[in-house]
């Protein structure tokens, strides 16, 4: 019985937690996790199946994809998890 039970919760913790990206639209603006405004989506990139894949961002001067499993709704906007250093990179 308690091999079930651990083959059991084991399964639970295998399975992968897929984040549903928020709505974007074009034009919303766009935060960093530090709290700084971005810019403002350019274009919203979808996958096959239609569901929002990335944001594309003009940010300091230069076109920007930020991934979908990196945003979520915020007050304001839409708040990207990359903090400004980890967006400089993209």
């Amino acid at each position: 019985m308690n091999t079930i039970i651990i083959a059991l919760t084991a399964l639970g913790l295998a399975a992968p937690a897929f984040a549903q990206a928020p709505a974007v639209d074009r034009n919303e603006a766009v935060y960093s996790a530090d709290g700084t405004k971005i810019g403002k989506v350019d274009r919203v990139l979808t996958a096959g199946d239609g569901a929002v894949s990335a944001v594309r961002v003009i940010y300091r001067g230069k076109f920007i994809t930020i991934p979908a499993t990196t945003l979520s709704a915020g007050e304001k906007g839409v708040t990207t998890s990359l903090s400004n250093a980890e967006l400089k990179k993209l």
